[in-house]
């Protein structure tokens, strides 16, 4: 597994006869750094499915930083049971299927089992133990023309897969020997079982995500970014599509020009016009951003508890969000620790900025605040531009709060790319590491 060119990581896939069935059997090492500190994800899995590649059960268990999580599923008639174990707690949760339904890993395999043929289509629902859902997978199939392609394919397959798009090349006995996602910013390819295990023993940290990939320097310094108000930048590099628009955010075009070549204006919002609103919350449904997940477990006791002690009975929500946010910045310490949870970080009481936004978000939701996290760029002083979480509560009105800098409302230099905490709103901001460029216009 290749990013940006630097070596990452590797999978080992295999798969044996089990009775009438068959079992997939993965594992999978990941080792990123960012801000000079390295983290290693292992991944086991294994799959059982019948010949058709119907998914019958799984079980994986993913290990980071001491760190466990396990999901098991299992098909049962028009139902289809996981159960998730994380922080020693157990969640369960039941989806219900209308047809065959298959496991991440067959998605690869079908295209061999159903046949290769110029211009052929396939469609099936399959399940994701790392995005946590069934998703609807497309498949194309595309001869190789002329020469064979990477690896010596002589076929291309495209995968449309939720928000995500994998271009997989096969060679001829149908093997895929190499694959792109993230706008090719992600590759795997096949490679001998001694180059893996060289990767495995290498214990050095390889070139750094934040600083390496996702710095982006600016020709015009923002002296002091914690107190701007607005921001007028251009950005290059880039779709203007992966850049949204929202109640501080403004994204435009000139006329006639590219996709890739847009201004963003940002404007802090008031808090004390938030606070001085009334207002019911209308028909807006915040069931999403209220809600208790194995990620943000606003529910439990542990973050229930923890909230109370910081608000009181009588606060406004405004009040709320600056007490949490306060509390969140003072009481977690800033380290470049990844975790699985909300509850990890509250028990650790350490993290980096995901940490933050994840804590904050899970207290918030506890007082029946609307938040979610938000993920983008800020603007860190004499460094430029880094990739950053943060978070945005609903108080009579959306405002951003990042609980990693205490701040309410967050200062201008915040561009927000996605919102949510899965991992295809992770997958927008992986598109654009390493390829977008700022000019900073104006800042106030």
């Amino acid at each position: 597994m290749y990013f940006q060119d630097e070596k990452v990581g590797y999978s080992h896939f295999k798969i044996q006869p089990s009775g009438l069935n068959f079992k997939i059997s993965s594992e999978s090492v990941l080792r990123l750094t960012a801000m000079k500190k390295t983290n290693e994800i292992q991944m086991k899995e294994k799959v059982v499915v019948r010949p058709d590649l119907t998914l019958v059960s799984f079980e994986s268990l993913v290990r980071m930083n001491d760190q466990d999580l396990r999901v098991v599923g299992r098909s049962l008639g028009d139902r289809f049971l996981v159960d998730l174990t994380v922080d020693g707690e157990r969640h369960n949760r039941e989806y219900p299927v209308e047809g065959p339904l298959y496991h991440s890993s067959a998605i690869s395999l079908m295209p061999s089992l159903r046949g290769l043929a110029e211009g052929r289509t396939y469609s099936f629902p399959v399940f994701s133990p790392e995005k946590q859902g069934i998703q609807k997978v497309e498949q194309r199939i595309i001869r190789v023309k002329g020469e064979p392609g990477p690896g010596g394919a002589v076929w291309n397959v495209k995968n449309n897969y939720g928000r995500s798009t994998v271009d997989s090349w096969l060679d001829k006995k149908g093997l895929t020997v190499m694959e792109r996602a993230l706008e090719g910013s992600l590759v795997t390819m096949i490679e001998d079982e001694s180059a893996a295990r060289k990767f495995r023993e290498k214990k050095g940290p390889g070139k750094d995500l934040a600083l390496d990939f996702g710095l982006i320097n600016v020709s015009k310094p923002i002296p002091n970014p914690e107190n701007v108000r607005s921001l007028k930048i251009k950005m290059s590099g880039v779709d203007s599509s992966l850049v949204p628009g929202d109640h501080r955010q403004r994204v435009s075009r000139s006329s006639g020009g590219s996709g890739d070549n847009f201004s963003v204006a940002v404007r802090v919002e008031d808090p004390a016009a938030l606070a001085g609103r009334h207002t019911e919350r209308g028909a807006e449904s915040f069931e999403k951003d209220l809600a208790s997940t194995p990620t943000i477990q606003s529910e439990h006791a542990d973050i229930v508890a923890q909230a109370k002690k910081v608000v009181a009975a009588g606060d406004s929500d405004i009040q709320k969000v600056t007490k949490l946010a306060r509390w969140t910045a003072t009481n977690v310490r800033h380290s470049m620790k990844d975790s699985f949870t909300a509850l990890s970080v509250l028990r650790a009481r350490e993290g980096e900025c995901q940490a933050h936004a994840n804590v904050y978000t899970a207290l918030a939701r506890s007082q029946k605040v609307p938040t979610r996290v938000v993920t983008g760029l800020v603007f860190t002083r004499d460094v430029g531009f880094l990739y950053h979480a943060w978070a945005e509560s609903y108080v009579n009105g959306w405002i951003a709060v990042d609980p990693t800098l205490n701040q309410v409302p967050a200062d201008a230099t915040h561009i927000k790319i996605t919102a949510g905490d899965s991992p295809d709103a992770a997958a927008s901001v992986l598109k654009m590491i390493g390829k977008v460029k700022i000019d900073v216009e104006e800042f106030k």
